[in-house]
């Protein structure tokens, strides 16, 4: 109950706001998202990827920037239409693998019928979405925001001109290819169609053929092996069926695959595979027996090698090597004399409409991603793109593996071919350059679906985009609307190009690939996309999210449970970069407690006291400063700085570290050094939240409004001052060293804490004949820890030379010596004292006296190094 009082009373500080984003005399950042498919609500994977262009684009807003953070709804392709099929089905009575009735249900509808229709689910769930992004409090201009598909005749009219472009171009082209194919939708189906076997490829496969009375039997063969004997399951399906005047039999699952790869198959009989048991068989001249076993197994040639004939284990090898390089015809299958190449699938794939895909040789429209000079200018786009290492490989990789893509689909939702109307486009081809139109959608119209029209869309045309995209003239009968179009080209070119793309790694290989194609091939250089940003897939609670096992949360979920500052906050520490991230539960609990402290230690700071210094003012009476506040200053500058560039990296759980927690934990110990100053106290709650509005914007904005009340940007480091910082890791780490060295003694009740105030003579000398060598090799321009780590530096034997002379003459152990002096020569920062160590400890030996029970006795001896200070115990 109390942390539900919490987060209503978190719920009721938080203050929403509009955004809205015109063309203006400031800087402009464009951010967009890979628009969500609109077959259900947004879950938690969503929102993760979503987040990371939400912050990003909060963070340049406090930079100044006039930032563009828009959002749409990707309704193509065939899930939807699926769906809705396999719905009616369900409803009709018809046994069904996967209930999309009950998927509806636990959706939160009770009316499950209107759902047959693939338009209702494009109608239904775009607003849903967007009121869940509503309530989430992210940065986006609802104003434009569309669906895709030719429902919206905007967009049809632009994903035309898009592709009549291409085309133009000589980027497309029509063949037959052999492609996954669901035999249910009767169509190719793509990773984005698949419920099972995602990114899984057509893969040839070679068949023996084993003659026999009745025909051919084909069977699998494996390279090198002289055949002996062929296996069969016996309680197996075959088909018997005559090609190229030939009968032969195959097993159900291979013979559907070859049936989709060639014409002129006539289908006679089906029997089982106990009909080819014990019958006797003639493969590559030699008699093969079958056996037929009580098991499901394929249809395969057993065999050793021959010694007795090398030259027919060398033929057979030959052959298969062939066959294998050879492709089918339009018509017929690749095949020799005694072997016959198919295609399937290398692994089971599973459409969304539930059928078990098969490799067809279709009809399709292509997009010649293969083509050479297309490539190099990818290849350049992707070497000026900032991203991480990681994404940057993954992309070239993709850049070398993809060929031709087909785009050609005859069932789903879409825009059809211009030219073409019996296909429609697809949906990872009509979702490359939408971006586009985010820059001026909401002066052609105002609503989702271009119903409520501002441009007249039956005057839609190639030249509306050809004169916003190409600055191509104004035709005639557009002239009267050449101001709506004038804005929508000033607005274009005013935005673009992408400042930052964001999407799962996932996409990398597909869609963010196809992305950089499409923007390459028909945008100036000018306008190619500048930075990409992918994350991992979200678990939660350190599981797979999965609706099937239940480990599964809704945005709405999310925010009811939670509220939005305590889920932002949880997804900003749930992980960086490619890798899987975790959103913790009980982490999004604990962000509520932490963020109601937050809020009421500002209350707490600030109510009653008039409290707005000018950081100026401060550092003029930073020379008088005592320890603890000289403490804390630095600590925020550096704070400052470190959560600064975790926001420029987009590296978010660097951002709460140090814009929060690290934040937190200085202000606990400037209490405990007695630091006492409300104006540096509330220098870094001002800080934290300006650090943290990216992260809670709603939240930030009601301190800020209420609190600051000033003109709110970025904070800027303003010491580089570090010595009291030092000053206090030191405090601590002594601190931690006595406490070790404490337990190893029976009774004790007094510590005297020797502190050195120079090291000892030889260390001295080994450390001037080091900063001797060592300003000698920067003058030479030589990096001497790197010429270490190869061995081949000319330097260091002449340094350990120099200190055996050292070590000599003092009586000191080599290995001793040459240790100190090694470290030194690699880390000499760590033998730099900034501070008075004999003042700090004596100045705050309460701390160490508090948290030991022991009287605490400071005192200068030489028996001490500078920084390692000694204790005896009494």
């Amino acid at each position: 109950m109390e942390e539900r009082s919490k987060l209503r009373y978190l719920s009721m500080l938080e203050v929403e706001r509009d955004t809205i984003s015109d063309v203006s005399e400031k800087r402009k950042f464009f951010v967009t998202f890979t628009y969500p498919y609109m077959n259900g609500r947004l879950h938690l994977g969503h929102l993760f990827s979503i987040s990371k262009a939400d912050f990003f684009s909060y963070y340049k807003e406090l930079q100044g920037y006039n930032v563009l953070f828009p959002f749409s709804f990707h309704c193509t392709g065939m899930p939807i239409s699926a769906s809705a099929k396999k719905l009616a089905e369900e409803l009709s009575g018809e046994k069904v693998d996967l209930s999309v009735k009950k998927i509806i249900e636990d959706l939160g509808f009770d009316d499950v019928k209107p759902f047959t229709d693939p338009v209702h689910w494009v109608r239904t769930f775009p607003g849903l979405c967007e009121r869940s992004l509503k309530r989430f409090h992210g940065n986006i201009d609802w104003r434009r925001s569309f669906i895709t598909t030719d429902i919206n005749k905007y967009y049809d009219s632009f994903i035309k001109w898009q592709f009549n472009r291409l085309n133009e171009l000589g980027h497309l082209s029509f063949g037959k290819r052999h492609s996954i194919f669901c035999p249910v939708d009767k169509q190719p189906c793509l990773d984005h169609d698949r419920r099972k076997g995602e990114n899984v490829k057509p893969v040839g496969v070679v068949l023996c053929k084993l003659r026999f009375s009745e025909g051919i039997l084909l069977a699998r063969i494996k390279q090198g092996c002289v055949p002996s004997k062929a296996v069969v399951g016996s309680r197996c399906d075959f088909i018997g069926f005559e090609y190229c005047n030939e009968k032969y039999f195959a097993e159900k699952d291979v013979f559907e695959n070859v049936d989709a790869q060639a014409s002129g198959i006539c289908v006679r009989e089906s029997v089982k595979g106990d009909f080819f048991g014990g019958r006797r068989f003639s493969g590559f001249g030699k008699e093969v027996v079958c056996d037929a076993i009580e098991k499901d197994v394929p249809c395969v040639v057993k065999g050793t090698q021959d010694k007795k004939d090398p030259s027919l284990a060398e033929y057979i090898k030959n052959e298969i090597e062939l066959i294998s390089k050879v492709e089918s015809t339009e018509t017929q299958l690749a095949e020799t004399k005694d072997l016959l190449k198919f295609y399937e699938p290398e692994e089971e794939v599973i459409s969304r409409s539930g059928g078990k895909c098969i490799v067809a040789l279709t009809d399709q429209w292509y997009i010649n991603y293969c083509d050479p000079e297309w490539k190099k200018k990818v290849k350049r786009c992707i070497e000026n793109l900032v991203c991480t290492d990681d994404t940057r490989a993954i992309l070239e990789d993709g850049l070398e593996w993809i060929g031709k893509w087909g785009f050609s689909r005859s069932f789903g939702l879409g825009t059809r071919i211009p030219w073409d109307s019996e296909y429609l486009i697809d949906s990872l081809s009509d979702s490359t350059i939408y971006m586009a139109m985010y820059t001026f959608k909401h002066f052609l119209y105002r609503d989702l679906e271009g119903k409520d029209e501002l441009f007249p869309s039956n005057r839609l045309s190639d030249d509306v985009w050809n004169y916003i995209f190409l600055n191509r003239s104004i035709t005639e009968d557009l002239a009267p609307y050449e101001e709506i179009l004038s804005n929508c080209r000033e607005s274009f070119n005013y935005f673009y190009p992408i400042d930052l793309r964001v999407g799962g790694k996932d996409l990398l290989k597909n869609h963010l690939i196809f992305f950089l194609f499409n923007h390459v091939a028909l945008f100036e250089e000018k306008h190619w996309p500048k930075r990409m940003f992918t994350n991992g897939h979200l678990m939660l609670n350190s599981e797979k999210m999965s609706k099937s096992s239940g480990n599964y949360m809704t945005v709405d979920e999310s925010l009811d449970k939670f509220g939005v500052s305590s889920t932002r906050m949880c997804l900003a520490v749930c992980g960086d970069g490619n890798e899987d991230a975790n959103f913790v539960e009980s982490n999004a609990n604990a962000f509520v407690l932490k963020l109601y402290s937050y809020v009421k230690m500002i209350e707490e700071l600030c109510t009653g006291r008039s409290l707005n210094p000018c950081i100026l003012d401060l550092m003029k009476g930073y020379g008088e400063m005592g320890f603890a506040d000289r403490f804390l200053m630095q600590t925020i500058s550096m704070n400052v700085a470190h959560a600064t560039r975790a926001h420029e990296d987009m590296t978010y759980r660097d951002v709460v570290k140090y814009g929060f927690y690290e934040m937190v934990h200085a202000k606990e110990m400037y209490h405990i050094l007695g630091g006492t100053n409300n104006e540096i106290l509330f220098l870094l709650c001002k800080a934290m939240t300006q650090l943290l509005y990216p992260i809670i914007p709603s939240l930030a904005r009601y301190l800020i409004e209420t609190y600051f009340y000033s003109n709110f940007s970025l904070p800027v480091p303003f010491l580089s001052d570090t010595a009291e910082i030092d000053g206090v890791s030191y405090l601590k780490n002594t601190l931690k060293r006595l406490v070790a060295q404490k337990r190893r003694k029976k009774r004790c009740e007094v510590v005297e804490i020797l502190v050195g105030v120079e090291y000892s003579e030889w260390k001295r000398k080994c450390m001037s004949i080091i900063d001797q060598i060592a300003c000698e090799c920067k003058v030479l321009n030589i990096n001497v820890s790197e010429e270490m780590k190869t061995g081949e530096s000319q330097f260091v034997p002449k340094i350990i030379d120099a200190v055996r002379e050292v070590l000599k003459e003092f009586g000191i152990p080599e290995k001793k010596g040459i240790l100190f002096s090694m470290d030194y020569l690699n880390h000499p920062e760590n033998y730099s004292v900034k501070f008075n160590e004999y003042e700090v400890l004596k100045a705050h030996k309460y701390y160490i006296e508090n948290n030991t029970g022991l009287e605490v006795i400071v005192c200068v001896s030489p028996r001490a190094d500078p920084g390692t200070p000694l204790f005896e115990f009494k």
